[in-house]
């Protein structure tokens, strides 16, 4: 069972993934249309797709320190927090 920090770790990923699924959306339903064959529009996506993978990164890595989160849980980040449980710092 989750400690309420650990319950607002959870709810503040969760949202954070929200987030960079839509703008991943965005950037797909921006840049499709015009064809990934013009290395601009391809330069563009990809643009767009990292700064979304960032503000995730920094999102969870906010969410974590706030709510004493061990840096354990989030170091290397690569997309994916694998098990269902948080580590809270005592």
């Amino acid at each position: 069972m989750a400690t309420a920090l650990e319950q607002a770790f959870i709810a503040s990923v969760r949202t954070a993934q929200g987030v960079r699924q839509a703008a991943y959306v965005s950037a797909f339903n921006t840049y499709a249309p015009n064809g990934f064959g013009v290395f601009a529009n391809l330069a563009a996506y990809l643009a767009a797709i990292v700064a979304a993978d960032n503000a995730w990164a920094v999102s969870v890595q906010s969410a974590a320190t706030t709510n004493a989160i061990s840096p354990r849980v989030v170091d290397a980040l690569m997309g994916q927090i694998y098990g269902n449980w948080a580590s809270i710092l005592t």
